[in-house]
């Protein structure tokens, strides 16, 4: 048998295979199958009717009761099923099926049989709606590449599965071509379109020595890529297990529905019950039970939460949980680190200051340490000594970094260290007044077996981010009480850039393990906190907030796993976004509840009083789950400056 293969079915095909399991599938074609085979025997029925003699008819009789019958199967299998899990889900089949074996108790076939059709077609129509959300998220799987150009040792070229590149392979990556895993550049230049990733509209300009993620487009160069990791192990694949994870996961709100809906269901019985009582008419309570099924009731948040996850990803913000969507509509307390986040994080040596020695010694002196070290001082360093021409340095034996002092290296005369003035003065330097510099200042010194002494210091410079200011004033806008700036930075320097910024509070000179007691405090005094930092120094803080938002951190390990937010891009407006999306979302889930549910109510009342027909009811049923998903698929718009959303029109 021939199947249909147009772009418009494989679209469809693709959007299911991205948003359902197999078990979903299959209970999705069963239901819509049994409707379509119903719907010709009911034709089939009606044709016999108009077209045969009376002592026929009961030939069309027959054909509407195998309809019914045959239409109620799969929905009466779901809900028998529900009655033993216990699933919610199950709620909607469960009236259905009541309504649909009342009508063919009095020999109704085709009101038994119209019934589950009409429900059938509007729950392929409800998934189809849902999953043009979950597309948007599941559609990063698409991008994906499935095949690799692989070099082999004679540099030729061999097409192989992305599941099969390993570690240090070299692939090449033509234009127009999907990067098939995460790896660093080795030849060639280029612009990657990163948006899968970042959610950045820009293309970015590569060359050798540039970092790639998997998933992301090669516009116009040639590329050759060294393989750091593939498949699920990439940047890509990680992030879309955690995308799995977040779907799945609901917030108190979503529980609350839930619980509530199973009383939602027995007050529907009842007012079927109550309804049939009283007028003596089962059309009535059969209306009841159609225009009752609590499909809005149970939609309001899944479809809400659904909608919000994919457009927080559009922006290249990673949620990890929907708990922590629903936790970032209470922040009113942020912090920050400083560097890298509050500012570029991109570092400067303006100046050098040696003490003793010439500058070209105290240079080399720190380039040893910083080429052990990836923290922005020593990447800072490096680049330094780079423009300078500095000649190479001789080989360390071994490298020590302790995190929020320096950076030990021994070499064969003794061992340089670089970092902190309060770290050398704690291990017995003695050391000179700090020159006059608002700014980073690292110092360097030396010691072997017979001395030790000072051997200057390292003036830096850092600058906040362009729209800090603004970022800070949007979060005010949002209701944020409190902003601080925490960093293991000089007085000074902090006070600076928090003056620039617009920042409240100022924390510095600590350190890392510090930072979690600080963070700890704020919730102490009643405050509903966000940390935000790079992911990688400020772990700790982030893991003891109600709310880490890791920043920049594209690729880092364990950016996505310390931090319940994970910002994909370094921008800082990702901030404000998030935090309104999480109230727009709020506010969507509230407005399905109230809305859907009472439109529910409202045709409920007007099935009790024989003002619309099983049949009716059964088409009318579906207003209140439109207006949810419609009402949800609002939040993948992007509003400029919306009331609940004070941030202005990006990408």
């Amino acid at each position: 048998m021939s199947t249909v293969d147009t772009p418009v079915a494989r679209r469809i095909q693709q959007d299911l295979d991205a948003g359902m399991t197999q078990g979903e599938r299959v209970r999705l074609g069963l239901r819509i199958g049994t409707a379509l085979a119903a719907g010709v025997l009911l034709a089939a029925a009606a044709t016999v009717d108009s077209l045969f003699t009376v002592e026929q008819r009961p030939v069309a009789e027959c054909l509407k009761a195998v309809a019914a019958i045959l239409v109620l199967l799969p929905i009466l299998r779901e809900a028998l099923q529900g009655l033993l899990t216990g699933s919610s889900n199950a709620y909607s089949a469960q009236l259905v099926a009541i309504a649909s074996l009342a009508a063919l108790s009095v020999g109704d076939f085709v009101t038994a049989a119209l019934i589950p059709i009409i429900l059938s077609v509007a729950f392929f129509l409800e998934e189809r709606s849902v999953l043009g959300a979950q597309a948007a998220i599941e559609g990063l799987k698409s991008l994906q590449s499935r095949t690799a150009r692989r070099l082999d040792d004679r540099g030729i070229e061999h097409e192989v599965d992305t599941n099969d590149l390993l570690h240090g392979d070299l692939v090449v990556v033509r234009p127009g071509e999907t990067i098939p895993a995460d790896g660093e550049v080795t030849e060639g230049h280029s612009a990657v379109d990163q948006s899968t990733i970042t959610g950045e509209s820009t293309p970015q300009d590569v060359g050798p020595g540039t970092q790639l993620f998997a998933g992301t487009i090669n516009h116009n160069g040639l590329l050759r890529v060294r393989v750091t990791s593939a498949g699920n192990t990439s940047t890509l694949g990680k992030i879309l297990d955690l995308l799995h994870e977040a779907e799945q996961s609901k917030t108190e709100v979503l529980r609350l529905i839930e619980s509530y809906a199973k009383y939602f269901v027995l007050g529907v019985l009842l007012v079927a019950g109550i309804s049939l009582f009283l007028s003596r008419d089962l059309s009535r309570a059969i209306a009841v039970l159609v225009v009752g099924c609590p499909g809005p009731f149970i939609l309001a948040g899944p479809a809400a939460m659904v909608a919000a996850l994919a457009a927080a990803t559009r922006k290249g913000i990673l949620i990890k949980n929907a708990k922590f969507l629903e936790a970032l509509t209470e922040v009113d307390s942020v912090i920050f680190d400083k560097t890298g986040t509050v500012t570029l994080g991109k570092l400067q040596v303006l100046s050098l200051a040696a003490h003793e020695v010439s500058e070209s010694e105290l240079l080399a002196a720190a380039a040893r340490c910083a080429s052990a070290s990836q923290h922005p001082v020593s990447r800072a360093i490096t680049a330094y000594a780079v423009k300078e021409q500095l000649p190479e340095t001789h080989e360390t034996f071994g490298a020590q970094e302790l995190p929020g002092r320096g950076v030990v290296v021994d070499t064969e005369q003794g061992q340089i260290l670089l970092g902190r003035r309060a770290w050398l003065a704690e291990s017995g330097f003695d050391l000179p007044a700090a020159p006059e510099h608002a700014g980073p200042i690292v110092w360097v010194a030396s010691r072997d077996q017979s001395q030790q002494r000072c051997l200057g210091a390292v003036l830096l410079a850092d600058y906040a981010r362009e729209d800090a200011r603004q970022v800070v004033d949007d979060l005010r806008q949002l209701g944020v009480l409190r902003t601080t700036l925490l960093t293991g930075d000089r007085q000074e320097v902090a006070g600076k850039i928090a003056d620039d910024v617009g920042l409240d509070n100022v924390v510095s000179e600590v350190l890392p393990g510090h930072k979690r007691e600080v963070v700890r405090a704020e919730r102490q005094a009643g405050y509903r906190v966000m940390v935000v930092g790079d992911g990688v120094n400020d772990a700790p803080a982030l893991a003891s907030s109600d709310i880490g938002v890791a920043m920049g951190a594209a690729g880092a390990e364990i950016a996505l796993h310390s931090a319940d937010v994970v910002l994909m891009t370094e921008r800082l407006d990702r901030l404000p976004y998030a935090i309104g999306l999480a109230r727009r979302t709020r506010k969507t889930i509230h407005r399905n509840v109230i809305v859907g549910v009472g439109l529910t109510v409202f045709m409920m009342g007007l099935a009790s009083a024989g003002a619309i027909s099983p049949i009716a009811g059964a088409v009318v049923q579906n207003v209140g789950e439109l207006f949810v998903i419609v009402n949800s698929a609002a939040l993948l718009r992007d509003p400029a400056r919306a009331p609940d959303s004070p941030m202005r029109q990006t990408d």
